[in-house]
């Protein structure tokens, strides 16, 4: 009992600091407001998102050591809403100048001038530039700053993804790939550009679209998944069974200009505002082979039971695809077009199956027993190839090799 009196005093004692505390705190800060408008249509940009980011400092004061937040201020940014007439409204906000960030699903955001490693680098020659081109807005204490923000409309991609026989490619990955300043095209998976995605799915007639992109030179590919996934039995019965083999995450991938290899990729340059179709992707499964083997011990034959076996391009030994083999040391490329590889085994090794049952569920557990090193092989593809033995040496021996 005297504990809890003693928190209680200790809290009521403490509740005018606080207090004091959120006065100074606000006193420091101030008001945002503005409008945003779409610029091809002169309409208010209704339900848009608006963001301050602070705007960073100059080279020779970012490498100082940045002083830490003062009471009742947070690193977060500013973040608001537009209402029917495109008007907003930010209170509180620390005083500082930020950039005024407008995102508006189909308009172009104000980092797409910007090479991402650009903006991640931040050199002064780029904040400078970014001072130019992105709308600027000086909050000081007690005031409050108007901003008047027009979006403009962004640059589009679309297409359609059928296959040789002319039925669409329905529920493939669709990919935007990004020449980069040394001329090599390069995935925009996991570069984040606010109101932009780099992957879409196609519909029900093999169509995609990218909307919201910046201008640059671009290419697609369409992705078909090798990973098949069983399921069986009932929840609540005898437990469900759940069953993955072939591919784990893996897929096949055509370019745009329907080829197999990326830098045989077709491009298309987008500049502003641009609205560009017929980037069309037609998958020839006629040109595609099965392609079977085992994985096995070099030194008894025996089949392995886990391991990975990868399908490179002879010329560069870029990867075209790959594969983990089953239980029974089998592995399978099932879409492979025809052309010059190289198999190669990795993480091969011998394994105990444990069978386990936990939460109504059944499920295999691989218990590791001897690891191989690891093989290759050339491949020459023509039409279905089937048993293809890759056979992986013992590490003992891997190391005993000459280099």
């Amino acid at each position: 009992m005297l504990s809890k009196l003693l928190a209680g005093t200790v809290l009521l004692c403490a509740m005018p600091v606080l207090a004091q505390k959120q006065q100074v705190s606000e006193a420091r800060t101030g008001s945002v407001i503005g409008t945003l408008t779409c610029a091809d249509t002169n309409a208010p940009a209704r339900f848009a998102v608006v963001t301050l980011e602070r705007v960073p400092a100059e080279k020779d004061e970012a490498v100082k050591a940045a002083p830490p937040p003062k009471d009742g201020e947070f690193s977060m940014n500013a973040t608001a809403t537009t209402d029917l007439e495109g008007h907003f409204v930010l209170d509180k906000v620390p005083a500082g100048m930020y950039f005024v960030i407008g995102i508006l699903s189909g308009y172009m955001g104000p980092f797409a001038h910007f090479d991402h490693d650009d903006v991640m680098a931040m050199s002064e020659a780029t904040r400078k530039e970014m001072l130019q081109r992105i709308p600027v807005v000086h909050v000081e204490a007690g005031q409050t700053a108007q901003v008047e923000l027009r979006l403009e409309h962004a640059s589009e991609l679309s297409g359609t993804v059928l296959y040789d026989d002319g039925s669409p490619a329905i529920h493939l990955r669709v990919r935007l790939l990004r020449k980069t300043k040394t001329g090599e095209l390069a995935s925009m998976d996991g570069i984040v550009i606010p109101g932009f995605g780099a992957q879409v799915e196609t519909d029900d007639r093999g169509r995609f679209r990218f909307i919201g992109i910046p201008p640059g030179e671009y290419a697609i590919s369409a992705a078909m998944r090798l990973e098949k996934t069983a399921f069986a039995g009932l929840l609540g019965g005898k437990g469900l069974s759940i069953d993955v083999w072939g591919d784990s995450g893996g897929e096949v991938k055509v370019y745009s200009g329907s080829k197999f290899r990326m830098k045989e990729a077709k491009t298309t340059k987008v500049g502003e505002g641009e609205q560009i179709g017929g980037l069309d992707i037609t998958i020839p499964l006629a040109g595609l082979h099965r392609v079977q083997g085992t994985l096995t011990a070099k030194h008894d034959g025996h089949p392995l039971s886990h391991g990975r076996v990868s399908l490179l391009f002879d010329d560069d030994e870029t990867e075209a695809q790959s594969t983990e083999i089953d239980r029974e040391g089998n592995f399978e490329f099932p879409y492979v077009p025809e052309g010059r590889y190289r198999l190669r085994a990795s993480d091969a090794e011998d394994v105990e199956l444990i069978q386990k049952h936990e939460f109504n569920s059944n499920f295999t557990e691989e218990k590791p027993l001897k690891k191989y090193g690891q093989a290759e092989m050339p491949l020459l593809v023509q039409g279905d190839v089937s048993g293809l033995e890759l056979a992986t040496p013992d590490l003992t021996e891997t190391k005993a090799s000459p280099q």
